[in-house]
């Protein structure tokens, strides 16, 4: 930047770098991480202090500028520039300010959390205004989704921490208000157009993106035009190792890694009883073991469309009318290939489980307290004789009990994952009218409508095992199966397993390979009136007052897409999906249905000595040419709605004197709230046919000849969906209508001219998630035998009655908060600040699983585990946070914060009854951020960067998840060619840092997951004109 000349003393920058390094020494050992505050951009540049400053140090000074000015406990980050919002992504920016925790998908920010309470908790508005979003292949959420919307649309971000009358209701964690630009705040003829590329150490492709804005204006401003448009594609590849279903295995009760017995209901327990043996008689019990252990490589091929367009009209000097519509997309192909390793190698089914000689199991490694395992090897071992069938072990002389292949063959990994063409829309359209009536009186009114609609066109899962039947027999495509959780998890298969699969040595699992879909779609209707009276003289600045209208919607439903055997009826999709046994060669596996190459380039997640993938296009080719193309249904009985109508009026009133400013209002909100599900209640009776034994009748056995349109899986024969289970649903829907009074204080003292005491009070409100209250219940029965039937063919279930559902009764979330802060603006453009916050959340949602006596159909039953939501109360976050920022002449700066935050464990209360304590979802108890940065007229160079201590989640098996510690470090650079002509390049995620999730308190050996992103590199020009 341009230094013209500066009156700060020697001494004075002394100090300031005394304080800068000694904020930077206290966050980076705690986690530091980067704070890119950034502001409202202009073409302009300030004169501060004398000096004459631009680009990101004008962006960043100018929000100080805002952040000391507000009222209110705010956050601000501004464009650069026109086109130069700080950050790619906007929750990468928001994750730089105090107290802010971001999760990504595909390595980009999605939703943002504030102080410790979960994304659905942190309130997203454009210009103002509730912006609906709906998730590509996901359930609707009242969060925002920000990998929707390009940056450089924006000109600031604004998150409030405290909340004001005047705004609206929703975030208990924060309000995050988005701004767009406007053609009449513009230069006539002026706008930007950039022209980047994208790639990733995942993948060495260049992506393309592209941006443009122009905005115009008449020369009396009285009529404006601007028009934006972007277009982004980017290629992603995500590595992640994952398990399923963490169960205890073991007669007795399920006990921590200290051995205490764990209290939560929830925990999984397996069927078995006296756990495993191994394949020389070694016996294993007593221990946490997941279900299954997956290897997954995901790539995505993103495009991001955003495009806005903006009116604006001044009929008379003292109207401005403002029309704007935008529209934000995006859609992708994904397609994951995944490796699983699931438990059905280890014992026989007969009994508990318990048979001497296991199955394939060869032995499990366990962490230091022996409570967990974190490894295990299953192996066809060579010399030793193993059982196809119950012919064949019945002629061996061993006892029946559902011999079949998975006896003799290594029936992993199996082949699985998904292909999915997906997208997501959201529009809004709405209309402002300013009026500035009189000098002293001002009145705006806007009315709009938003929608989004979104979810895959195509979602299909196809899964293979590396064996093929000949004859009685079977080859095995794989002798070797391994999975390794310690450090880096790592999976071990036989070298060849890549060239048995080439040389046909595979069978389709047709009962996982299916296609499902979920779709979504959210609106809202609004309309608000606010006045201003402004005062010329006294302590009392100014009031505000209005009313606000919304009408939203959300609805999701689900469906399939299916292939049927020729000749049969579509319309009977449980009978005639070629899955279904109507064509006998379905489970043939070709070569041409995998990769012909290993994947490669696992570049972090984990380690695989071999992994073979599904060629996905092919097979659907396959199915689309043996079986006449597909079919689609919508299904009626995983279906909800929910309605909201919202009514709210607020008056604020703002104060001001010489040394004291703030404001003080209330906010009344009634909400009228209807919730709707289709519930069901299905019966699993039986599962493969029974010879004249009550056995599971063989394959081969001639009996089965009288069956011929019954499928064979497993070596066993299965019965026809319509008689081996039943379904029926029904739609329960429950109104509701309640009201809140909120109101809200905020004080801001200059105690002297550099030094600002700062204080907020308020009551705030978030309404409940959609899916917890209304996501369709589900109360499922497993019979004896239908449970020994799956686990001959490796499902593994529990007799009797389990479900699970939604709870149409939650309340609101409800908090009272309290800030206060001491701020000193040292210099220009610096500050050294403490803030101290804490929020009584008194109520809150959060998942629950226990056992629940219920009457269905007018028997009395106990419903094992069921799951659904309860509320919390008495729930604590609080924290400290503290933060600086200087910048010097010679264009050398840093930024820094740290943000301590403290939750307490709160009650769960369900029907009226306290049942446990859990912690607040969403709390990281340590975050950190540092930037520095160095700019000149020609060149900026800026490395941010950013860590977030450990994180607390949802309950998974009745145990609470845990995201690790993470930190991130990004780097970017820009040089300026011409004062219009600007090349930049970004490095994110230089560290190439993973993100781990493990399960439980006492121990971080129960791995949930472990994924890398990739390091992605952007580089580009933008001309501004």
């Amino acid at each position: 930047m341009g230094m013209k000349h500066s009156t700060r003393t020697h001494g004075q920058d002394a100090l300031a770098l005394a304080i800068a390094l000694a904020l930077a020494a206290a966050v980076i050992p705690a986690g530091a991480a980067a704070q890119q505050a950034a502001s409202t951009g202009s073409q302009d540049a300030t004169n501060l202090d004398s000096v004459q400053v631009t680009g990101y140090r004008y962006a960043i000074e100018k929000s100080l500028e805002q952040k000391r000015d507000a009222n209110a406990v705010v956050e601000v980050i501004t464009a650069e520039d026109v086109g130069k919002f700080p950050d790619k992504n906007v929750a990468d920016a928001l994750q730089r300010v105090p107290g802010v925790v971001i999760t990504r998908s595909g390595g980009e920010g999605k939703s943002v959390s504030v102080r410790g309470l979960a994304p659905d908790l942190t309130l997203t508005q454009l210009n103002g205004n509730y912006v609906a979003t709906s998730e590509t292949n996901d359930e609707a959420t009242r969060s925002f989704n920000y990998t929707l919307l390009p940056s450089n649309m924006l000109s600031s971000a604004e998150l409030f921490k405290s909340p004001e009358a005047r705004i609206d209701e929703g975030g208990i964690g924060g309000t995050v208000i988005l701004h767009t630009r406007r053609p009449l705040d513009m230069e006539s003829n002026s706008g930007f157009v950039t022209l980047e590329g994208t790639s990733s150490d995942t993948h060495h492709d260049i992506d393309p993106q592209a941006s443009a804005l122009y905005s115009w204006h008449s020369k009396d401003e009285r009529f404006g035009v601007l028009i934006g448009v972007t277009q982004q594609k980017r290629t992603t590849r995500t590595m992640e190792a994952s398990t399923e279903d963490y169960q205890w295995y073991g007669a007795g009760k399920a006990r921590d890694a200290y051995g205490n017995v764990q209290a939560q209901d929830g925990i999984h327990y397996w069927w078995g009883k006296s756990g495993f043996n191994n394949q020389t008689g070694g016996n294993y019990s007593d221990f946490f073991m997941p279900t299954s252990v997956n290897f997954a490589v995901k790539e995505e091929k993103r495009e991001r469309k955003g495009g806005q367009l903006t009116f604006q009209f001044k009929p008379v000097d003292n109207v401005t009318m403002t029309a704007n519509y935008f529209r934000f997309e995006l859609q992708g192909d994904y397609t994951q290939n995944m490796l699983k390793i699931p438990e059905w190698s280890m014992a026989r089914f007969n009994g508990d489980g318990n048979w001497a000689g296991g199955r394939l199991l060869n032995g499990l490694d366990f962490d230091p307290s022996g409570n967990t395992v974190t490894g295990a090897q299953f192996e066809k071992l060579a010399g030793k004789t193993y059982y196809c069938s119950e012919d064949q072990a019945k002629a061996a002389g061993l006892k029946p009990g559902g011999w079949g292949p998975d006896d003799c063959t290594v029936p992993t990994p199996q082949l699985t994952g998904g292909y999915s063409k997906e997208k997501a829309l959201s529009q809004t359209a709405d209309l402002t009218i300013d009026w500035d009536i009189s000098p002293l009186w001002k009145a705006s009114f806007t009315g709009g409508r938003t929608w989004s609609e979104g979810g895959p066109s195509m979602n299909f899962r196809m899964s293979a095992k590396p064996r093929r039947k000949v004859g009685n027999d079977y080859l095995s495509g794989n002798l070797y199966s391994a999975w390794d959780l310690t450090g880096t998890p790592s999976a071990t298969f036989s070298p060849d397993l890549q060239q048995q699969l080439m040389n046909g040595i595979a069978e389709v699992d047709t009962g996982s390979t299916d296609s499902s879909w979920k779709r979504t779609e959210v609106k809202q209707n609004y309309f608000q009136a606010d006045v201003t009276k402004l005062f010329e003289s006294g302590w009392l600045d100014s009031i505000q007052f209005g009313a606000k209208y919304r009408d939203g919607k959300v609805h999701r439903n689900t469906g399939n897409t299916y292939w049927v055997c020729p000749g049969r009826d579509p319309a009977d999709y449980d009978n005639s999906r070629y899955q279904s046994g109507c064509d006998p060669t379905a489970g043939d596996a070709q070569p041409g249905f995998f990769l012909s190459n290993p994947i490669n380039n696992i570049a972090g997640g984990f380690n695989a000595n071999v992994f073979p993938g599904i060629n996905y296009p092919a097979y659907i080719h396959y199915l689309n040419k043996t079986y006449g193309g597909s079919h689609n249904r919508t299904e009626e009985d995983f279906v909800y709605n929910v309605n909201e109508k919202i009514y709210s009026g607020y008056f604020q009133a703002n104060f001001r004197t010489e040394r004291v400013r703030g404001n003080v209002g209330v906010r009344v909100v009634r909400t009228k709230q209807f919730a709707q599900s289709s519930d069901s209640i299905e019966k699993f009776n039986d599962y493969f046919l029974d010879n004249a034994s009550g056995a599971p009748m063989a394959c081969t056995d001639p009996a089965a000849a009288a069956y011929p349109t019954y499928s064979c899986e497993s070596g066993f024969v299965r019965l026809p969906h319509d008689l081996a289970q039943s379904k029926t649903y029904s739609l329960i829907g429950v109104d509701r209508t309640y009201t809140d009074v909120l109101p809200s204080f905020n004080i801001a003292w200059d105690i002297t001219d550099t030094l600002v005491l700062r204080g907020a009070a308020s009551k705030v409100i978030a309404r409940p998630g959609y899916t917890d209250i209304a996501a369709p219940g589900a109360l499922s029965y497993y019979s004896e035998e239908y449970v020994n039937d799956r686990r001959v063919a490796g499902g593994a279930s529990t007799a009797g009655w389990v479900g699970q559902g939604s709870n149409k009764q939650l309340e609101p979330f409800k908090a009272t908060q309290f800030d206060l802060g001491l701020e000193w603006y040292f210099q220009p453009g610096a500050v050294a600040g403490v803030g101290l916050f804490r929020k009584n959340v008194d109520n809150f949602t959060l998942p629950v699983v226990r056992d629940t006596p219920m009457v269905i159909n007018g028997e009395a039953v106990n419903v094992q585990r069921y799951e659904t939501q309860a509320n919390g109360r008495d729930g604590v976050s609080q924290g400290v946070e503290l933060y600086g920022q200087y910048t010097f002449d010679f264009g050398f700066g840093v930024q820094a914060n740290y943000t301590y935050n403290d939750t307490n464990l709160a009650s769960i209360v369900l029907d009226g009854q306290e049942i446990g304590s859990s912690p607040l979802v969403g709390s990281a108890k340590n975050q950190a951020n540092v930037t520095v940065f160095y700019e000149n007229d020609k060149f900026l160079a800026r490395a941010s960067f950013n860590r977030r201590g450990q994180v607390v989640g949802g309950l998974n098996n009745g145990l609470t998840v845990y995201t690790e510690p993470y930190d991130q470090l990004d780097l970017n650079v820009a040089y300026n060619l011409t004062p219009d002509w600007t090349l930049t390049a970004s490095v994110i995620n230089a560290t190439k840092s993973e993100q781990r999730v493990h399960l439980g308190s006492d121990t971080k050996a129960r791995l949930i997951s472990n994924t890398y992103a990739g390091r992605q590199l952007y580089f580009g020009a933008t001309w501004k004109f």
